[in-house]
């Protein structure tokens, strides 16, 4: 044990089961948690849980059981596109979340999951929950007014739960907790958060009922504590019972962590854990995984209260800890007992075994974009990691798996960028020779770029990561060296170097014309000086002047971050965009609560449905896409963002002149993201 840890790796027990240290990982929608697309447990599920156990969590929760299996339409089936609530919501329809709690079938995935995580030294517990009005039920606590939302197709007005309806819910959950023990698992969470039915009914601002079941907090309380005796009548002390407690409704008149405070002594040595944090679905999906902008520890207002009244039942905390040595900040102040460190354990299954190795600097980092994990769940597609590629596919290239080259090649990387390094890096593993050529005196690629965007700065992170791993494994990476076309250039490499295999990394450049989609048309007048790219701007080679309009057809993060930063410079910034807003993309990511504030609080405008007619000079004309709308405005810089396009020349020069050539991430898709480049590299890594 490293002796910078002592606290995070003492064991623990929550009830009857010990955890062998305090890292746990939370439940979170995988999206594939049912490989027969059924609603039922699979193996990709059961490995991805197994790696984190095996890289040394000590317990893994599951999202998410759902007892009340007529909420919504939980299959891929034709009907289900047309259910008047649920109709076409990505992750409900796909079959591969939620689990179908209360089927006995659910037994055999439970067994196999709760073996898997077993025979590497980890706990698996499940978490449970009824769906409340927010994610598709027509009934709720009360009646209530939805507007339509991505959740369910139709605005609609839930109906009031009966005497009746509630006893089948209470009884739902004994039934879902005698599955799990049976099945072999450890544990139930009881999901009281996020919109779930147990929020509801503790919630002040949707719980109107007149009857035992609302008004007073004992009342509130009355179905959560129904639900856990009948879950101790099905399965008594014999596995762990916890929950996740809404700790912050962040509506006025909501829940609010003094309610949370109360609500946890009352249940003090009736359940073992209390995990709380904040948000409420889909409203307030920025506050349950926070992005970047968000630091650590952010729930701990939250959870402090809680930790205070409570003298039997154990405390975890989530809010983005991603740093052991943080970790073991809070279990040393007493602040936690248990600490969550899902994100973290999603970018390096391994986190826990290096940390209680003392190879910190190992760690690949989460940098907190949330576009491969929330990004892809909340389409309905199997999480991944912008940094690690290998999550979803833990069985074939988990920790393990990855096998020597059958014959050792030298490979030229040309390109020190995120797929140049990652390629390098798998490729060496594998006892290839590796040389990467960059062009610049610095690695990363458009990253360095990338990070600095406001509150974007630990991007830079997996690059420090990246560099430090091609170095361990003795790849050469050589600076300031252009590969260009010439032929001399060409010529001097083969002889240099003697590749029997080239990688092009090469990345992409800006669209420098303003060519998009909406008007299949360059911005006439985009040679004139004042028109620049982003890029040039952050490259040092245009200073921005006093009046900037940045025109912004992609939706994605290079506008805001520009104009943020120009803003905050004093500029007078404009954003224009043919879309409804700048930075659609970005609210998939839950961002919009952290970056608008920020947008707004410099003094950014930004005016939707509107594109650039032409620049004369310093004049530009700009023009509304659904209105005859025109106006003209002086600029010192109208910067184009619409894209960006590879930069894959080289391929070409070097195809039929080595036995291998191969394009991979931006070079081979122009504007592809960091994920993008990674998986790409990954791949190749371990084909060649």
């Amino acid at each position: 044990m490293s002796e910078y840890f002592k606290h995070l790796f003492t064991p623990i027990e929550l009830g009857p089961i010990r955890l062998r240290n305090r890292i746990y990982v939370t439940p979170h929608a995988t999206m594939f948690a049912s490989d027969a697309r059924d609603n039922l447990p699979g193996d990709t599920l059961a490995y991805y849980c197994a790696e984190r156990a095996k890289g040394g969590a000590a317990l893994i929760e599951v999202s998410m059981g759902i007892v009340n299996a007529e909420v919504g339409q939980t299959s891929p089936d034709t009907d289900a596109h047309y259910d008047p609530l649920s109709g076409g919501h990505p992750m409900i329809l796909t079959g591969r979340w939620p689990l179908r709690a209360t089927d006995p079938r659910i037994v055999v995935g439970y067994r196999k999951l709760a073996s898997m995580v077993h025979e590497q030294g980890g706990r698996c517990f499940i978490e449970l929950a009824s769906g409340g009005t927010n994610v598709g039920n027509d009934r709720g606590v009360s009646p209530f007014p939805w507007p339509s939302h991505p959740i369910h197709a139709l605005p609609f007005t839930s109906r009031e739960l009966s005497e009746e309806e509630i006893e089948a819910q209470v009884e739902a959950y004994g039934v879902a907790a005698k599955l799990v023990r049976e099945s072999g698992l450890d544990g139930i969470d009881l999901h009281g958060t996020h919109g779930a039915l147990i929020s509801e009914f503790l919630s002040p601002v949707m719980n109107h009922r007149k009857d035992r079941w609302g008004g007073s907090l004992e009342n509130r309380m009355r179905f959560l504590e129904e639900v856990i005796r009948r879950i101790r009548e099905y399965v008594g002390e014999e596995i762990a019972v916890g929950m996740r407690l809404m700790g912050d409704e962040r509506f006025d008149g909501g829940h609010r962590p003094e309610d949370a405070a109360q609500v946890a002594r009352r249940l003090d040595g009736r359940i073992d854990w209390i995990t709380a944090d904040q948000g409420y679905s889909p409203q307030q999906e920025d506050w349950q995984a926070v992005p970047m902008y968000v630091e650590s520890g952010y729930n701990l207002r939250i959870t402090t209260p809680l930790k205070s009244v409570l003298k039997r039942t154990k405390v975890g905390v989530v809010g983005k800890y991603v740093d052991p040595t943080f970790a073991e900040s809070l279990l040393a102040s007493g602040q936690a007992d248990i600490v969550a460190m899902t994100r973290a354990l999603i970018a390096d299954p391994e986190l826990p075994n290096k940390a209680m190795q003392g190879r910190l600097s190992e760690i690949r980092p989460c940098i907190g974009v949330l576009q491969d994990c929330w990004g892809r769940m909340i389409r309905g597609l199997p999480i991944s990691c912008t940094v690690n590629p290998v999550v979803s596919r833990e069985r074939d290239w988990g920790v393990g798996t990855l096998e020597q080259a059958a014959a050792r090649k030298k490979i030229l990387v040309i390109g020190g960028g995120p797929a140049g390094l990652e390629f390098a890096r798998v490729a060496a593993e594998r006892g290839h020779k590796v040389v990467v050529y960059e062009k610049t005196r610095k690695p990363g690629g458009q990253a360095p770029i990338a990070a600095m965007l406001p509150g974007r700065e630990n991007i830079s992170a997996i690059v420090r990561w990246l560099v430090d791993q091609v170095r361990s494994l003795g790849v050469e990476v050589k600076y300031g060296m252009e590969v260009t076309e010439d032929e001399a250039v060409v010529q001097f490499l083969f002889e240099e170097e003697k590749p029997s295999a080239v990688v092009i990394a090469t990345g992409s450049s800006p669209i420098r014309t303003g060519f998009q989609p909406y008007t299949m048309n360059e911005v006439d007048g985009w040679e004139e000086p004042v028109v620049c790219t982003d890029q040039d701007i952050w490259e040092g080679r245009v200073q921005a002047g006093e009046r900037v309009i940045i025109a912004d057809s992609l939706s994605f993060i290079e506008a805001p971050g520009l104009a943020e930063h120009l803003g905050r410079k004093g500029k007078n910034v404009e954003v224009v965009t043919p879309l409804a807003y700048t930075g659609l993309e970005t609210n998939l990511y839950n961002h919009w609560d952290h970056l608008l504030p920020r947008l707004f609080s410099a003094r950014v405008k930004v005016t939707p449905f509107t594109w650039v007619r032409r620049v004369r000079g310093k004049t530009v004309t700009l023009y509304n896409l659904y209105h005859d709308s025109v106006r003209q405005e002086e600029v010192d810089n109208l910067v184009l963002i619409t894209g960006r396009r590879q930069e894959d020349s080289l391929y070409g020069v070097f195809r039929g002149r080595v036995p291998e050539v191969h394009l991979i991430g931006d070079a081979r898709i122009g504007g592809a993201r960091i994920g993008n480049a990674m998986y790409d590299a990954a791949k190749l890594g371990r084909e060649i």
